[in-house]
């Protein structure tokens, strides 16, 4: 952001890049006066010459046509909760956390999707395999039905009711029930960050007292922990026979997986620069190419010298700045869902992983898991924390760490319980002489 300049003219470009403010959804903002009125305008973009050029284009607005023209078109959700007495739809209430809530796009995206599941099963809005329907207008159509149900009808005794039978349905299976549980829990908590506090003090919208949420519990996830189906050691050998030389890109990404616990996303877009060949450390850090995952997930992760001489070699013949090839572009100005420049190749990844006997959702990430595991075997639970870059410990004992070796006293190191020498039973007599 440059510097601001007091002899620049509002309607310079110039003027507004310099009083651009960051979100922290990434998104720039402004705050234009007029008149002797202030407001907040979201810009929606990161890229700040684009959102200085519609900061202009706000303050232009402004001059020409007003206060209540340019609310409605570069803010219509003020104008509308001005103009009626009603709550707002599913799809307007979204419309306005999506614009001046500080959620990740990312974030918001997911917390949006879920939440409007939950709408439609407590709506009572049938899903047909055509809400999957993006390219004929199947999700289109159901997404309007949805955006179109009033908050108001979003009661808590709705909510609830909607919950018990959800888990009613699968009473029958204890393996469904599991499932259920789950996915209720995660609909509801997606639901509750919506309505927020940090989110709703941001809002114009009129909303129902109480909110929809409030007085619903989650509930519990159930366990989730982590159970190893893999030897890592076979998986590296059957890689190292099946991908080295035929699917060289497919290797890279198992040996990244595996032996440094990288995220899906840390692979895609790790950059050679980010291997310290001397140290023997890859730095996870946010690039031009996408952000951490959160401030934890920066740091160094030690590598074993081996792999590093591995990739060395690799670096030698590479053609790319990153250190997985692939022919996609990376898209790092998309929010509304994560962008892999190596997909097709992930999908080949788990398509091998699965066909290895690992049933999991997504197999990639069980690689993870596993080191994650075998430095708690190696080095105990708080070193695996470490390595995986968890916020805190439970995260790592809950989900991601298997134990690798049997948790027991060696009993029979303090004790000798054999039989006693020249003693084949015990009588109540001698049992009795003992004791004395």
């Amino acid at each position: 952001m440059t510097s601001r300049n007091s002899t620049l003219s509002k309607t310079d470009v110039r003027y507004w890049k310099s009083r651009l403010r960051k979100r922290t959804t990434d998104n720039w903002e402004a705050q234009i006066a007029f008149a002797g009125q202030r407001q907040r305008f979201p810009l929606g973009t990161p890229n700040s010459d684009a959102a200085a050029g519609k900061a202009r284009e706000i303050y232009l607005s402004l001059h020409r046509d007003g206060w209540e023209k340019t609310l409605a078109t570069y803010k219509p959700w003020t104008a509308k909760a001005e103009q009626r007495t009603e709550f707002p739809t599913v799809g307007e209430f979204l419309q306005q956390v999506q614009a001046v809530s500080d959620l990740k796009p990312g974030t918001f995206a997911i917390y949006a999707r879920k939440f409007r599941r939950l709408v439609a099963g407590v709506a009572g809005i049938v899903g047909t395999k055509e809400r999957f329907d993006y390219v004929n207008g199947g999700h289109q159509h159901w997404r309007q039905k949805v955006d179109g149900v009033r908050l108001a009808a979003l009661t808590q005794e709705k909510i609830q009711g909607w919950k018990v039978e959800f888990l009613k349905k699968a009473s029958g299976n204890p393996l469904l029930q599991r499932r259920a549980v789950s996915t209720v829990a995660s609909l509801i908590r997606s639901g509750k960050a919506l309505f927020a506090k940090g989110v709703t003090q941001h809002l114009s919208l009129r909303l129902p007292t109480p909110l929809p949420f409030d007085g619903i519990m989650a509930g519990g996830t159930g366990n989730h922990r982590y159970k190893s189906e893999i030897n890592a050691g076979i998986v590296l050998q059957q890689a190292n026979r099946d991908l080295r030389a035929s699917e060289p890109e497919l290797f890279k990404i198992v040996l990244l997986a595996i032996a440094t616990g990288l995220r899906r996303d840390e692979i895609d877009t790790l950059t050679w620069k980010q291997i310290d060949w001397n140290r023997h450390v890859i730095r996870v850090e946010t690039n031009e190419y996408t952000k951490a995952k959160s401030e934890g997930s920066e740091a160094e992760i030690d590598a074993d010298p081996e792999l590093l001489d591995f990739f060395k070699g690799e670096f030698a013949t590479s053609q790319s700045e990153f250190v997985i090839s692939s022919g996609i572009a990376p898209r790092p100005h998309i929010s509304t869902y994560h962008h892999y420049r190596c997909n097709r190749l992930f999908k080949k990844v788990n398509a091998w992983l699965r066909g290895k006997g690992v049933t999991s959702r997504n197999p990639l990430h069980v690689l993870r898991k596993e080191f994650g595991s075998l430095i708690c075997a190696q080095a105990g639970i708080f070193a695996a924390s470490v390595a995986l870059r968890h916020k805190n410990i439970n995260l790592t004992r809950d989900y991601y760490v298997d134990k690798k070796h049997p948790i027991r006293l060696a009993i029979g190191q303090l004790v000798d319980l054999g039989p006693q020498k020249g003693t084949t039973e015990f009588s109540e007599a001698g049992t009795s002489a003992q004791a004395e």
